[in-house]
């Protein structure tokens, strides 16, 4: 990391950061060697995001006393040296080329509700989300994504003082030059949207504007804001040159009442509940009878359908036709709705194993629109992983991170690729990460847990699922590990129990087959787990996708029985 830092600072001071490419560094700096590929090897982003962090921590710590101050901001590899009371006169530095001019970046925060009443939460949420998403089109822009926009709710630039060292910590994370905040104010018919363009550091307002318009006309008022957006920050930024719209905006609802739907159906489906799962199904559906050549609702439906079944409230022979077919129609009424082939791309792939044509529709979906994080988060971990090509999977998840850098989730997911290489340590670095800025999620002890009981420390596994069961008792697959944990230590009547409460439970919803198979495991019931395993197989569950790169299933490699799976899955060509 010294070197990074020393090569970085010397280029800079001499004018030469145009050298301060991805591939240089890689070879210069971490020995790679000269066949390096940057977009198969992600060494270089990952420990430039170490590095930022390093920085931060110690300008925190000892180095708070420091007049000078070296600062990397995201997209670059060339630091901003600047003194804390004021930048260094632009002699000392020689200027950057125009090649080096950082990317417009820019963060959503969700408009707040003034109506009085929370009924119009979900509309609020959605302009939100609406504005993210036409933003995403716009070249040469780099927009946060709504899983951490989300995150950042309450900490605008200009929020009181009592909330300054929240907001700091979050916006150090977030590294976005511009904050785009509102407000959304419902009376009747009438719609009162305020919104302000905020340059993070200073303060200043790049632009402020009021809307006083009628419902029918919100369309017109995200169209004009994401406008007004983009022709402030081109000249603002890039003088004009690099940001240019690549396709329209948003797509269009037909209907406003169904575009109501769509709005109630995406917030219910953010929330990620099993109730709230059910409440999305519920809006999406009325707002296709609205209007029956919505994409966007046909999209949405797809993704609630397809969470529904990866969630186990729903088997996969009912959810994922559901699915697949309202991802087709959502392609078949707009070919460039980027969402609807990166659905259609997660069912491909997990559900029916196939494989390289999941990977073209991911590829599709971020053809269409670069900026949308869930398209690389899903081609990472739900593809590229899956069929053991870890190097290009984790490159994908930098990108995503790059995007949505506040998701807990797509942190957990790179923690997933270190425990798909073995590198244990380095996933509970990771999950410990993930808790210092979410310690509110299940995701991360569960993880952790995960690694923990693959190292062998089995008292601080079993904490750590503790610790998640606690936050969410009904999540099946935390059982399973207690009981696969319990069966490790010797507890083999625990063990056992843990199967019939699962066992119990399985008579009530669906209980994915892989929760019982571990617990046979670790009891060292080898054909009752390759049992499940293969009723898993049969019944098309997404759990089963990772048996060809996921190390608790080292014990059965060697199995014949396992290696037909393997084929039938079509992961029996991975090498490692």
């Amino acid at each position: 990391m010294g070197r990074f830092l020393r090569m970085a600072v010397d280029r800079t001071l001499e004018g030469r950061t145009s050298e301060l490419k991805e591939y240089l560094l890689g070879v210069e700096v971490f020995d790679r060697k000269p066949s390096f590929d940057p977009r198969i090897d992600p060494i270089v982003r990952v420990e430039a995001r170490r590095l930022r962090s390093k920085l931060q921590a110690y300008y925190e710590g000892d180095g708070r006393n420091d007049s000078i101050v070296f600062e990397f901001v995201a997209g670059s590899y060339a630091p901003r040296i600047h003194r804390r009371e004021a930048e260094i006169a632009e002699p000392k530095l020689a200027p950057a080329p125009p090649a080096a001019q950082q990317v417009p970046t820019v963060a959503v925060l969700p408009f707040a509700n003034l109506s009085g009443t929370a009924d119009h939460d979900y509309f609020s949420d959605g302009l939100t989300e609406e504005l993210i998403h036409a933003l995403t089109k716009v070249n040469g822009m780099r927009v946060v994504a709504w899983n951490s926009a989300v995150r950042l709710r309450g900490s605008e630039p200009e929020a009181p003082d009592a909330k300054k060292d929240e907001r700091d910590a979050l916006w150090e994370r977030l590294l976005v030059a511009n904050v785009l905040t509102g407000s959304v104010r419902i009376s009747g018919c009438q719609l009162r949207v305020r919104s302000q363009l905020i340059e993070k550091e200073t303060g200043l307002y790049l632009w402020s504007e009021t809307f006083d318009r009628q419902m029918q006309d919100v369309f017109a008022i995200q169209e004009e804001i994401a406008s007004n957006i983009v022709r402030t920050l081109r000249v603002q930024l890039t003088g004009g040159d690099t940001v240019r719209p690549r396709l329209p905006l948003a797509p269009r609802p037909a209907s406003l009442s169904s575009y109501d739907y769509y709005l109630k159906g995406r917030y219910h489906w953010h929330r990620r509940t099993p109730a709230d799962l059910a409440r999305s199904i519920q809006y999406f559906q009325s707002a296709i009878e609205t209007d029956p050549g919505s994409a966007l609702a046909y999209a949405g439906l797809a993704d609630a359908y397809t969470l529904d079944v990866e969630y186990g409230q729903t088997h996969p022979a009912i959810g994922i036709p559901k699915a697949k077919a309202a991802a087709q129609r959502a392609i078949e009424i707009d070919p460039h709705l980027a969402e609807a082939y990166c659905s259609l791309a997660l069912i491909r792939g997990k559900c029916e194993w196939e494989w390289e044509e999941a990977e073209a529709l991911y590829r599709k979906s971020i053809a269409l629109n670069p900026g949308y994080a869930t398209a690389h988060f899903w081609l990472g971990g739900d593809c590229l992983a899956m069929i053991g090509r870890l190097d290009e999977a984790s490159a994908e998840i930098e990108t995503a991170l790059d995007l949505d850098p506040l998701s807990s989730i797509m942190h957990e997911c790179r923690g997933l690729i270190y425990l798909l290489r073995r590198e244990y340590l380095e996933a509970i670095r990771c999950c410990r990460e993930i808790l210092e800025f979410d310690p509110s999620s299940y995701r991360p002890y569960a993880a952790m847990g995960r690694a923990l009981s693959l190292e062998g420390r089995y008292k601080e596994a079993l904490e750590m699922f503790e610790k998640a069961r606690a936050m969410e008792e009904q999540i099946p697959t935390i059982l399973a590990a207690i009981g696969q944990i319990l069966a490790f230590t010797g507890d083999r009547d625990g063990a056992r129990g843990v199967l019939a409460k699962l066992e119990a439970r399985a008579r009530e919803r669906f209980i994915p087959s892989t929760c019982f198979a571990v617990v046979h495991l670790g009891l060292g019931e080898t054909e009752q787990a390759l049992d499940w395993l293969e009723r898993g197989c049969d019944e098309h569950e997404m759990s089963m996708c990772s048996l060809g790169v996921h190390p608790i299933y080292d014990p059965l490699r060697g199995e014949p029985r396992f290696q037909g799976l393997l084929k039938r899955l079509r992961l029996d060509r991975i090498r490692r």
